[in-house]
């Protein structure tokens, strides 16, 4: 064997022995909101998003093209109308999302079960659970799904968008004392609240107000008396309305027993204009932000009489 090859048989050897390195290197690799380490080869291309905030993080960072299914209450943006629609939760039927044949599943710890979790990745599908219950929760969420969809400057570039509108707002918002009442459930379904450790919650101090129920951890069902009693400056509702009957601020209004509270007396009582902005942990809680702090500002002005 002559010294030049074995010098290209040496070089040979060197390269081979790098090539599982740099294909470590390109390896992507997180953990989701649930502790499970999931690594990828390279940016997944075909996806399904079961739950709707999800569908918004991927859409957002410009990944709309590789969702191939979605789950029945992802809705937005409007451009994703026309893809195949899955089941999720309770109902989840493994076969229907196999057959949408998907390298990931994204799916929420709430929504889901274990054992769906199970099987699908028996079948070759890598899952990755989210759970975004704060506002860090959800900048998480964005950068885990930029990592893993190759879009990292993308992600980067949503949160601090997010971070830089809550900043401004902030900024702006005085803190006079004044308190808010989250409704995420409305009086007919039994009330529910957001309380502490929860975007709503945080969203409250953004804007300039404290919770009403800020002594109450994460989202809870609360009775009609509690709200009564506390006698919040200001009442948030994220009950839809659709199109038939009083809208969700006319009902909240007219509810008996509910005349003498403040926010009902002052008419400070707010249901943004597409309600899922400020429901879903995802880029649009800016704009729920933007609403509510305008809703806040407009209402103050309405309170001090004309000189």
């Amino acid at each position: 064997m002559t010294m030049k090859t074995v010098s290209l048989f040496l070089a040979a050897m060197m390269l081979a022995a790098c090539l599982p390195a740099l294909a470590g290197e390109a390896a992507l690799t997180v953990t989701d909101m649930h502790g499970r380490e999931i690594t990828l080869e390279e940016p997944a291309t075909r996806v399904v998003a079961l739950q709707p905030a999800d569908c918004e993080i991927l859409c957002a960072l410009g990944c709309e093209e590789a969702l191939v299914g979605v789950g029945q209450y992802c809705d937005y943006p409007a451009s994703i109308a026309g893809l195949p629609v899955v089941q999720s939760g309770s109902e989840t039927n493994i076969e229907e999302i196999l057959a949408l044949n998907p390298q990931v599943v994204f799916m929420s710890d709430m929504a889901q079960s274990e054992e769906q979790v199970n099987q699908l990745e028996e079948n070759g599908v890598r899952v990755v659970v989210s759970k975004a219950a704060d506002i860090e929760g959800v900048y998480y969420a964005i950068r885990m799904f930029g990592t893993l969809m190759g879009r990292d400057e993308e992600a980067e570039a949503i949160v601090a968008d997010m971070q830089n509108t809550f900043a401004e707002i902030k900024a702006k918002s005085a803190d006079e004392g004044k308190t808010v009442y989250f409704e995420v459930s409305p009086l007919q379904w039994g009330l529910w609240t957001a309380g502490s450790g929860t975007f709503m919650d945080e969203l409250a101090g953004i804007c300039g107000l404290t919770n009403a129920f800020a002594d109450v951890t994460d989202w809870a069902a609360i009775s009609e008396e509690q709200v009564i009693e506390r006698d919040p400056d200001y009442i948030v509702t994220i009950t839809m309305y659709y199109g038939e009957g009083p809208t969700p601020v006319e009902e909240i209004m007219s509810r008996e027993g509910w005349q003498d509270m403040k926010a009902v007396k002052n008419g400070a009582v707010f249901n943004a204009s597409d309600s899922n902005t400020l429901s879903r942990p995802g880029p649009r809680l800016k704009d729920a932000a933007v609403e509510l702090y305008t809703f806040i500002t407009e209402t103050a002005e309405e309170e001090v009489p004309a000189a």
